[in-house]
């Protein structure tokens, strides 16, 4: 007969999983966040990109009052953070894979490293229609600090991972 421990072992496992991927992708989102609330108040208008990618994301004229703006960036925060959360699950989830597996370490930064280009891509790809005064390097800058706070908080959690993607360029 199973107890209820032994059942309840991968639920729990999944969870915190989770648990930890929210916090992971929280961090990333707010470092993020931040870098562009910096940005903003030294350009002299605070929340302009989030209130310009609201607009993308909504489809909306770009924002030209400060309630239109304010609501424009409440729109995008909450499409930024449910980005960020499932990105940070993913990445917590291929951290614990590659735990079990280390070679797995070195596709993961080759993985990170493809992404942020395509993405870096995109991004100046949109900046002469849509995305206006937002700069791509202001972008590629926001991703490293996120990816350095996302990053800092999983090798804090999994002391063991650096020794494990040093192996895993070794051979």
């Amino acid at each position: 007969m199973t107890t209820p421990r032994v059942a309840a072992e991968p639920l729990a496992r999944s969870h915190g999983l989770i648990r930890e991927g929210l916090v992971t992708g929280a961090l990333g989102a707010t470092a993020v966040a931040l870098w562009f609330l910096v940005v903003d108040v030294l350009l002299g208008h605070p929340l302009h990109t989030p209130a310009l990618l609201g607009a993308v994301v909504t489809n909306a004229a770009a924002p030209t009052s400060g309630a239109k703006t304010v609501s424009l960036a409440a729109v995008y925060t909450v499409v930024h953070y449910a980005v960020f959360a499932a990105v940070g699950v993913l990445a917590t989830f291929l951290v614990h894979r590659a735990a079990e597996s280390p070679s797995l370490l070195g596709l993961l930064l080759m993985l990170f490293a493809a992404t942020e280009v395509l993405f870096i891509g995109v991004v100046a790809s949109l900046e002469v229609d849509a995305l206006g005064s937002l700069a791509w390097y202001q972008v590629a800058v926001g991703n490293v600090i996120a990816a350095g706070a996302m990053g800092a908080y999983l090798f804090r959690r999994h002391r063991g991972i650096g020794d494990g993607l040093r192996r895993s360029f070794e051979g």
